[in-house]
Parts: C-alpha cells; sequence; structure tokens
C-alpha cells in the first residue's frame, strides 16, 4: 500500500460512518476490544492479577503490547519481552519496545500501591542484553503488603489515558499551575522537564516533524507501519 493510498483510506473515514448498514459495521464501538479497560481491577481477586489488568493498559509503540508474564504465585510474577513484537524497521535498537516495558511496570506499580501492595522490582536478574533484547527476564515482580502506603496520584488517569488524534491549540500556552502539577506527579529518580513556549519549544516542534518524515520517507520503516496499521472494527 502506498502513501496515498493510504491517505485516501484514512481520510475517509467520515464517509465511512455515514455510509449506512455495512460502514456502521465496520466502525461502530469495538466492545471486545475494548473489555480490558472495563475489566481492569474487578475481574481477579488476587492482587497480582489486579495490578497486571491495569499495568497491560500501558503505552507501547504501535500496540505491540511486547510483555509476556509468567505468574509463580499471587504475589510473584516475571515480566519478559515476547520477541515477535519487536519493531525491526522502525525500532531498531529496541529503545521503543523497551520503554513501553518500563510503562507496562509504572503502571503495575501504581495499581499495586492503590491496593496497598508495595511492587517490588528487580530489573535484568539473569543479567542485561547485550546486542539487542533476548529471552532473559525484563524484570522480577513482587508484591508486599504494606499497611499505610501513599497511593499514586496517576491512578485516576490510568483508565482515561489515550491518545489524542484532534489538532493541538498551539496558540494557548499551557499553564503553569498545570505544568506544576505533572512535574510534581513525577517519582523522585525522574526529572521532568516542561516547554510551553519560545525556541525550546520551536525546536522540539521541528525536530518532531523532521523526525517523522524520516521515517515516512524510508521505505522499509513506513512499511512496517503500514502493516501494522489497524482501521475498522474487525481490526
Amino acid at each position: 500500500m502506498d502513501k496515498r493510498r493510504f491517505l485516501k483510506i484514512a481520510g475517509s473515514a467520515g464517509v465511512i460512518v455515514a455510509a449506512g448498514g455495512g460502514g456502521f459495521a465496520a466502525t461502530r464501538t469495538p466492545s471486545e476490544a475494548l473489555r480490558p479497560w472495563q475489566d481492569a481491577g474487578t475481574a481477579y481477586r488476587d492482587p497480582m492479577r489486579r495490578a497486571l489488568s491495569y499495568a497491560i493498559l500501558a503505552p507501547n509503540p504501535h500496540n505491540r503490547q511486547p510483555w509476556i508474564v509468567d505468574l509463580k504465585s499471587d504475589t510473584e510474577a516475571v515480566l519478559r519481552c515476547d520477541l515477535d513484537r519487536l519493531l525491526p524497521a522502525t525500532d531498531p535498537f529496541s529503545r521503543q519496545i523497551v520503554i513501553g516495558l518500563g510503562c507496562f511496570i509504572e503502571l503495575f506499580a501504581i495499581a499495586a500501591a492503590e491496593q496497598g501492595y508495595l511492587a517490588g522490582m528487580t530489573y535484568f536478574p539473569d543479567g542485561e542484553p547485550v546486542a539487542a533484547l533476548d529471552s532473559k527476564p525484563i524484570a522480577v515482580l513482587k508484591l508486599t503488603k504494606h499497611p499505610g502506603l501513599s497511593k499514586d496520584v496517576l491512578f485516576a488517569q490510568v483508565l482515561s489515558r489515550h491518545t489524542n488524534r484532534e489538532p493541538y491549540d498551539t496558540g494557548r500556552k499551557v499553564g503553569e499551575p498545570s505544568l506544576g502539577r505533572i512535574r510534581n506527579a513525577a517519582s523522585r529518580s525522574v526529572v521532568v522537564g516542561t516547554a510551553s513556549h519560545g525556541k525550546q519549544l520551536e525546536d522540539l516542534q521541528v525536530l518532531t516533524r523532521d523526525a517523522l518524515v524520516a521515517e515516512i520517507r524510508d521505505p522499509e520503516a513506513f512499511q512496517e507501519s503500514v502493516d501494522l496499521m489497524r482501521i475498522g472494527r474487525s481490526e
């Protein structure tokens, strides 16, 4: 599928919605696909599965969901990378995949704290990968009951997180109180910076746009993205 054909299909989504019964069948709400958001925290009794039911909602590149979890008990599990979910063209060094796995672990810890459990992590217990991600564990996850454990304020946003496809109002600055809340929500081990105007923001916009153009112009990377793009209810 070439770029023009893809853009034509993507741009005609509004027409498909209005095309009658067949169009509606292709675009109506994908109820089965949304079940994990409805079942999160409610479908399981043990603390490990409850925490994992939120972790699997983590943002990850191309929605590859590159995780395999080996459940050892109600309080211990081993996280591995599903090597069949890597992105060799758009993510040759697995940087994005590792970030996705990190998001999984972060959501796991946030959901565990909501239940009063401290999430312990042992990263790369069998050693870090050398040249590329391999089948060795990414982390060992352990839950310990911790009365009085502080809950994470970000938990309330887990189920509402989504990718915004709407245009941003770049002419309106984000208020400092909002930026301050974002910075304060981060753990002490993470340094968070913000840019809402000026040259730094302009430089970031150029960098982001140029990166997208470079990926689109790379035949293998673009084809990988096209192959993984899913449009319509059946997908």
